[in-house]
């Protein structure tokens, strides 16, 4: 179970993206409902963007190059 200070990779899923990947900490840390299972899992604030925890794709921009990885 990650926590807020936990240090997480953003990486990036393109080339460009990936010259711009570097360590970050969880600022916050909040429950969602999906909605199609009703299963809760937690999003993680890191450098601006919400995160999802179950992938690590990026949760509050569904366009984003970034993703992330706990360390």
């Amino acid at each position: 179970m990650a926590k807020v200070g936990d240090k997480v990779y953003i990486d990036g899923y393109t080339s460009m993206a990936q010259q711009n990947s570097g360590e970050d900490t969880i600022k916050k840390i909040e429950s969602r409902f999906d909605e199609i299972t009703g299963e809760k899992f937690d999003i993680y604030k890191v450098s601006g963007d919400w995160y999802d925890s179950r992938d690590g794709s990026c949760y509050s921009n569904k366009n984003s190059m970034y993703y992330i990885e706990m360390m």
